[in-house]
Protein backbone atom coordinates (compact mmCIF):
# COMPACT_ATOMS: atom_id res chain seq x y z
CA UNK A 1 0.00 0.00 0.00
CA UNK A 2 1.16 3.40 -1.20
CA UNK A 3 2.39 6.08 1.27
CA UNK A 4 -1.19 8.22 0.16
CA UNK A 5 -3.40 5.27 0.86
CA UNK A 6 -2.26 4.38 4.02
CA UNK A 7 -2.65 7.57 5.17
CA UNK A 8 -6.26 8.06 3.76
CA UNK A 9 -6.87 4.69 5.30
CA UNK A 10 -5.92 6.04 9.04
CA UNK A 11 -7.78 9.24 8.25
CA UNK A 12 -11.02 6.64 7.42
CA UNK A 13 -10.33 4.55 10.34
CA UNK A 14 -9.90 7.36 12.95
CA UNK A 15 -13.20 9.10 11.55
CA UNK A 16 -14.95 5.86 12.25
CA UNK A 17 -13.97 5.29 15.85
CA UNK A 18 -14.75 8.99 16.53
CA UNK A 19 -18.29 8.23 14.66
CA UNK A 20 -18.71 4.89 16.40
CA UNK A 21 -18.20 6.79 19.38
CA UNK A 22 -20.42 9.70 19.25
CA UNK A 23 -23.19 7.48 18.49
CA UNK A 24 -22.67 4.51 21.16
CA UNK A 25 -24.37 5.45 24.67
CA UNK A 26 -21.90 6.73 26.95
CA UNK A 27 -19.77 7.48 23.77
CA UNK A 28 -17.25 5.42 25.31
CA UNK A 29 -16.08 1.82 24.02
CA UNK A 30 -13.16 -0.36 23.91
CA UNK A 31 -10.48 -0.87 21.92
CA UNK A 32 -11.22 -4.60 20.72
CA UNK A 33 -15.10 -3.54 20.61
CA UNK A 34 -14.32 -0.48 18.13
CA UNK A 35 -12.37 -2.96 15.74
CA UNK A 36 -15.66 -5.20 15.75
CA UNK A 37 -17.27 -2.08 15.22
CA UNK A 38 -15.41 -0.79 12.50
CA UNK A 39 -15.72 -3.83 10.28
CA UNK A 40 -19.54 -4.37 10.90
CA UNK A 41 -20.19 -0.78 10.72
CA UNK A 42 -17.48 0.62 7.98
CA UNK A 43 -16.43 -2.35 6.57
CA UNK A 44 -12.23 -1.13 7.79
CA UNK A 45 -10.53 -4.23 8.80
CA UNK A 46 -7.85 -2.88 11.44
CA UNK A 47 -6.07 -4.78 14.25
CA UNK A 48 -6.70 -4.19 17.71
CA UNK A 49 -2.98 -2.88 18.23
CA UNK A 50 -3.69 -0.70 14.99
CA UNK A 51 -7.05 0.73 16.83
CA UNK A 52 -4.93 1.26 20.33
CA UNK A 53 -2.29 3.13 18.13
CA UNK A 54 -5.28 5.44 16.81
CA UNK A 55 -7.09 5.93 19.90
CA UNK A 56 -3.04 7.57 21.10
CA UNK A 57 -3.27 9.48 18.29
CA UNK A 58 -7.05 10.95 18.93
CA UNK A 59 -5.65 11.34 22.94
CA UNK A 60 -2.62 12.90 21.87
CA UNK A 61 -4.57 15.51 19.78
CA UNK A 62 -7.68 15.83 22.49
CA UNK A 63 -10.51 14.38 20.57
CA UNK A 64 -10.76 11.15 23.10
CA UNK A 65 -9.81 10.73 26.24
CA UNK A 66 -9.13 7.54 28.66
CA UNK A 67 -6.28 4.48 28.44
CA UNK A 68 -4.92 2.61 25.11
CA UNK A 69 -7.59 0.27 25.82
CA UNK A 70 -10.90 2.28 25.87
CA UNK A 71 -11.66 5.50 25.01
CA UNK A 72 -14.70 8.37 25.69
CA UNK A 73 -15.01 11.00 23.08
CA UNK A 74 -14.58 14.38 24.42
CA UNK A 75 -15.91 17.59 23.39
CA UNK A 76 -13.47 18.39 20.55
CA UNK A 77 -14.19 14.80 19.02
CA UNK A 78 -17.92 15.80 18.67
CA UNK A 79 -17.02 19.07 17.25
CA UNK A 80 -15.62 16.91 14.48
CA UNK A 81 -17.80 14.11 14.29
CA UNK A 82 -20.16 17.41 13.63
CA UNK A 83 -18.14 19.01 11.02
CA UNK A 84 -17.88 22.10 13.51
CA UNK A 85 -14.08 21.55 13.40
CA UNK A 86 -11.22 20.48 11.10
CA UNK A 87 -8.49 17.81 12.48
CA UNK A 88 -5.59 17.22 9.98
CA UNK A 89 -5.24 13.83 9.59
CA UNK A 90 -8.73 12.37 9.76
CA UNK A 91 -11.34 12.70 6.68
Amino acid sequence: MSTTAQREAERLRRHGILSLLFFVPGQSMTARRLRDELEAVHGQVATVDRVRADLLWLADVGLVTGLADAATLTEGGRDVVLQRAQMPGIA
